[in-house]
């Protein structure tokens, strides 16, 4: 079968497509045929050796995909022929992966791959940011920053899904359009606006209650001094590039908590609370109350391209694989 392997760190074009021979599987594994498979911005820092996670080549990169059991071992209780959504730490970006079974989740087979794989690392993430992390309730203000991109786009549509009042940060036309699509109540143009001021002329000089900030950077600090009292900051990444250092003493007179949220690693400590959420999901999903499409797919040929476009900050909202 076919996989993208990174065989040198560096920028997303030195990544090949070889031909590879999996093993069997022994008798807690599963055998998929990969039908789609998510790509997000950390990818395109593990492939450079800039992720939180050094990996040493050689390795295939992505870690979401959704496609059908095609072999099972003895202690699966799983048909083969069943669709499923798979969570490995990597190897997603190939037509076929072997996964161990508790890395997997059946689905409906009339559930879309493309749909299924979008799901896990950013809806997951900014679901257990918004509900676990956060506590976001009915009627709270929800800034988010990098609002165009994956995490921002899962940012919007759950925050609507579960009743706040959605302030959407952007830093272009194309990309102000793209958030307005998704219903967003408010936008602010980092090119335009100052971030702080705009959050307090939207907010009636109020603050919003919780930021989805996954960008880091410049930014961080204003989005600080926009929040209400008891406000919740939620780091989410650092897309900028740029780590960015808080005076403290704005928790202080502003009563706010900095909250990391690192999903993976909550999976991994938490897996039946991570299970949960993951039928929240699929069931808002079913129930239109959550609606995912991706804004871009690309063939495995074009993975490269797809990686250094979220470097160039070209993606919009969520990108997949298709094979």
């Amino acid at each position: 079968m076919r996989a993208v392997v990174c065989t040198e760190l560096g920028s997303p074009d030195k990544l090949g497509i070889q031909e590879i021979y999996l093993p069997e599987i022994n008798d807690n594994q599963v055998l998929i045929d990969v039908e789609a498979a998510g790509v997000n911005f950390p990818d395109a820092l593990l492939v450079q050796g800039k992720y939180q996670v050094v990996i040493d080549p050689p390795f295939i990169p992505g870690n979401e995909i959704a496609g059908i059991v095609k072999k099972v071992g003895k202690n699966v209780d799983i048909d083969v022929g069943t669709k499923v959504i798979g969570l490995p730490d990597i190897g997603g970006f190939a037509e076929e992966i072997i996964l161990e079974k508790n890395s997997i989740i059946p689905i409906d087979n009339n559930f879309s791959s493309q749909v299924a794989a979008s799901l896990p690392i950013n809806y997951g993430t900014t679901y257990y940011a918004l509900k676990r992390r956060a506590n976001l309730t009915k009627g709270e203000k929800l800034l988010v920053l990098g609002a165009a991109g994956g995490i921002g786009t899962a940012s919007i549509q759950l925050g609507k899904a579960m009743g706040a009042e959605v302030y959407a940060a952007v830093g272009s036309a194309e990309k102000e359009d793209y958030v307005k699509s998704l219903n967003a109540d408010h936008i602010i143009r980092y090119d335009t606006d100052n971030l702080k001021e705009k959050v307090k002329e939207l907010t009636n000089n109020n603050g919003v209650d919780v930021v989805v900030d996954p960008v880091g950077g410049e930014y961080s600090e204003e989005a600080i001094r926009g929040t209400a009292w008891k406000g919740r900051y939620l780091v989410i990444g650092f897309a900028n590039g740029d780590i960015p250092s808080i005076p403290l003493n704005l928790t202080l007179i502003k009563g706010i908590s900095i909250v990391g949220v690192w999903w993976g690693r909550w999976m991994k400590t938490s897996p039946n609370e991570a299970m949960e959420d993951f039928a929240e999901l699929i069931d808002l999903i079913q129930n239109e109350k959550l609606l995912i499409e991706p804004s871009a797919v690309y063939s495995i040929e074009e993975t490269p391209k797809a990686l250094q476009n979220f470097l160039d900050r070209k993606n919009l909202g969520k990108v997949v694989i298709k094979f």
